[in-house]
């Protein structure tokens, strides 16, 4: 037993209120070490220590390496890309741009539209109609991409096949960009008592339910970890904050953040969360940091956890537990983490010519925690692998590798917003500076967004 009066030691070792997650075999090797419990990941573990071991040939074990596929020639390669989120649209375009038309690239989602997700914030207070924060996927045609509006049925990397409900598609190279899952059903009383902070519907029902609020308690609650945008629920808060004040109903309301974090943004830094931490307090919400949420309790309005008695709230704003794809879990590529494992620099699988981007892989830091999920890292991490993949059918050297930077705008409301970045591959902490709030700085996100919507389309 170590004495950690002051909680120093708690900090470290956690990211939220499960330290590292550590599962030891029955000679003593540690066969999973995660900074975040994700069942699935644990399950696999588990399974994983009573298969039956391979005969013994003896001399040393080889070392892990790449599955071969079938050869892929420059003449003509088919690349297939799952996702047109944030990550498979840069890779889509960088590619067509670096490839001539002999090569075929292929965006395929279950979903027609892709939808700019940091605008879902502004959605859910009024400030975005739901059309100008998307745009329809076949457009990619105008840019020599093809898309097939059809969900993933079954990934098959040894193979290079990919199986839809209609048909089976064979590619030459994979990048997977499917993202995270969101996975509400998880959670008891959540469809009956939350409102989901990262979907189009549920953005519009809280814009719904804030205009017909007439004062209480609002909260904003993070029911598990790891989740996308680690600053969305913060922002989430501040701008529900600025909107009570325009209704002039913030005197009779009271805005609270739940979360199992032990600062706000712990992988950032104890600076980043202490700046992020006043700037609540300046906003009176009320900060709830290490909350053990268990359940939702839509019979009594009350937010159930395992450190004190229920909380009752009058207005639920939620983050839903993220998952891997389903599709991902049956595949052979989801790792011990619940999460695809990917080399940290190129992005690529432990199979040849198929690499995962964005919030579906799994890249563990220095400090043993995990790079976060967000669309800033989708987008360098589509670039590199873009660059690699155009070097490989080229016949060049493929020295793209990503670096770990990213930057994000954290919204203040009242036409105001931060800007945090830097370098989250920095030993031995992410190095990230926080710039002060200006209405410059939301005055750029905005450009940003109209940028991005029309560049890509």
């Amino acid at each position: 037993m170590i004495s950690d009066e002051d909680g120093k030691l708690f900090k470290q070792l956690a990211n939220g209120w499960v330290p590292y997650s550590i599962l030891v075999g029955p000679d003593g090797k540690v066969v999973l070490f995660e900074s975040e419990f994700q069942e699935a990941g644990f399950t696999a573990a588990v399974e994983k220590l009573f298969e039956e071991p391979a005969a013994d040939t003896g001399g040393a074990k080889p070392a892990l390496q790449p599955v071969p596929r079938r050869a892929r020639g420059s003449w003509g390669a088919n690349i297939l890309i799952l996702g047109g989120g944030s990550g498979g649209l840069v890779a889509a375009h960088h590619l067509r741009r670096k490839l001539p038309k002999s090569h075929k690239i292929t965006v395929l989602d279950r979903s027609p539209n892709h939808l700019f997700q940091s605008s879902l914030l502004w959605h859910s207070v009024g400030l975005r109609r739901a059309e100008q924060i998307q745009r329809p996927l076949a457009d990619l045609a105008r840019k020599g991409v093809e898309f097939i509006n059809e969900p993933v049925v079954e990934i098959d990397p040894a193979a290079g096949q990919v199986r839809t409900p209609s048909q089976e598609i064979d590619f030459d190279f994979l990048v997977i960009a499917l993202g995270a899952e969101l996975d509400p059903d998880e959670v008891m009383g959540f469809e009956e008592m939350a409102l989901n902070l990262y979907d189009l519907e549920g953005t519009a029902r809280i814009k719904a339910a804030l205009d017909a609020f007439d004062g209480g308690k609002v909260g904003v609650i993070i029911t598990d970890m790891p989740f996308k945008c680690p600053a969305a629920p913060y922002e989430a808060a501040l701008l529900v904050e600025s909107y009570l004040r325009k209704r002039g109903i913030r005197e009779r309301s009271e805005v609270h953040i739940y979360t199992p974090e032990h600062q706000p943004m712990p992988i950032a830094g104890p600076a980043m969360g202490e700046a992020l931490t006043k700037v609540l307090e300046k906003h009176d919400i009320h900060y709830h940091p290490l909350f053990t949420f268990e359940w939702f309790s839509p019979g009594d309005g009350t937010i159930v956890h395992s450190g004190g008695d229920p909380e009752k709230v009058d207005l639920v704003l939620a983050v839903p537990p993220h998952r891997a794809p389903e599709v991902i879990r049956y595949s052979g590529l989801m790792g011990s983490s619940g999460w695809v494992h990917v080399d940290h620099n190129t992005l690529q699988t432990e199979h040849e010519g198929v690499y995962a981007i964005g919030d579906v892989n799994n890249i563990r830091l220095a400090n043993g925690k995990n790079l976060p999920m967000a669309g800033v890292f989708a987008h360098y991490e589509a670039e590199v692998v873009a660059e690699r993949i155009a070097a490989e059918i080229n016949g060049e050297e493929a020295g793209a590798q990503f670096t770990g930077k990213g930057y994000c705008w954290f919204e203040l409301g009242d036409g105001k917003a931060a800007f945090a970045g830097g370098n989250f591959y920095v030993e031995p902490e992410p190095k990230v500076r926080m710039y002060p709030p200006l209405r410059a700085w939301h005055l750029s996100k905005v450009l940003f967004e109209k940028w991005w919507l029309r560049h890509w389309f």
